[in-house]
């Protein structure tokens, strides 16, 4: 790490220290429907505490995807249910919320994080701060919050273990892109060597993550994929997908990006779009993007975010509506990319 990353990291770790020492409990929280980078900062910041005697409790407001199953064999990660989660997070001592800085974005779990006695930590990579964490440690030069979160436990003095390790670093491939999206650096290449040398495998990991499609998703993916529109100049490439379609194929709970990610593989296409209808009068955008061209400024435009790169959002519409509405920003940003 260079000078400013250590300075940070050092800091981070300088706050966190007293405030971890005198906790008993603390819930580990991240956003809806979490992905690789929020339940990799999740488990690996989970082990280091319950190696320091902790009682620490990942709780999340949706199940682990299947391809991120592998990194919780002992089932460390609790789905939200009120009766059972409710009073554990009014009590404890510190509630860190990781990947994520907006109260709304944590569904059933807000309530009960607002009236916390807690102190409450964000730890995050996203260029945003929300005043209702007491304590904010955000660094949106960090490429993933898995990074960050690996970095304050070793400036803590914490050794982290394989199985942190390899937390981590799906948090870093999936957020990275596998170190192809413009945010990867050299802090995060010299971070993932010293996963590796912890004991991560990188073709486990990637096995795991990317290898792990169902029968039922590739069939939507054809699908969606044999209505492709290709337009400005070849550079703008969006699919649709109807939930008539998730549901013929039985694909109400998969996974779609990989899909909207194929699209960037086209020669020339610069910005990929999927719209997806998840209920009558609901899509789910999820836009991509190649270099500098910033398709989180469009997501934001829509209630969403995300990354320069990758960003989402969700908007109240019909599909034919959706796609008359979300792909002119799209087009405005190919023409005047600055």
């Amino acid at each position: 790490m260079n000078e400013r990353d250590a300075t940070l990291v050092q800091s981070a770790a300088d706050r966190l220290r007293p405030l971890i020492d005198a906790a008993r409990t603390v819930a580990l929280l991240t956003h809806v429907t979490p992905d690789g980078d929020g339940i990799g900062s999740e488990i690996c910041l989970h082990r280091y505490l319950t190696a320091r005697g902790v009682a620490a409790r990942i709780i999340n407001t949706d199940p682990l995807p299947l391809r991120y199953r592998f990194l919780d064999p002992d089932g460390s990660v609790e789905v939200y249910a009120s009766e059972r989660h409710d009073a554990f997070v009014r009590d404890a001592d510190l509630i860190f919320m990781l990947d994520n800085s907006a109260v709304s974005r944590l569904g059933g779990l807000e309530a009960a994080t607002r009236a916390s006695r807690a102190t409450t930590v964000c730890i995050d990579h996203h260029n945003m701060i929300e005043p209702f964490w007491k304590v904010n440690i955000v660094d949106p030069e960090a490429s993933a919050t898995g990074e960050l979160v690996f970095q304050i436990i070793k400036a803590l003095g914490g050794r982290p273990d394989a199985a942190a390790a390899q937390a981590a670093y799906v948090s870093l491939v999936t957020d990275t892109g596998y170190f192809r999206f413009s945010k990867t650096s050299p802090r995060a290449h010299m971070a993932a060597a010293e996963m590796l040398a912890l004991g991560v495998s990188p073709p486990r990991v990637y096995e795991e993550v990317y290898e792990r499609g169902s029968v039922a998703l590739v069939r939507l993916g054809g699908m969606a994929l044999a209505g492709l529109s290709v337009e400005e100049e070849g550079r703008l490439a969006w699919i649709r997908m109807t939930h008539r379609q998730v549901v013929e194929c039985g694909a109400e709970n998969e996974d779609t990006s990989d899909i909207v990610n194929g699209l960037l593989t086209i020669d020339g296409v610069r910005i990929a779009v999927l719209l997806k209808e998840l209920t009558a009068g609901q899509v789910k955008l999820s836009f991509r993007s190649k270099g500098n061209l910033d398709v989180n400024r469009v997501a934001q435009g829509f209630g969403g975010g995300g990354h320069t790169n990758a960003a989402g959002a969700v908007i109240a519409a019909s599909l034919e509506a959706a796609a008359l509405t979300v792909l002119r920003p799209c087009r405005e940003l190919l023409r005047h990319p600055a």
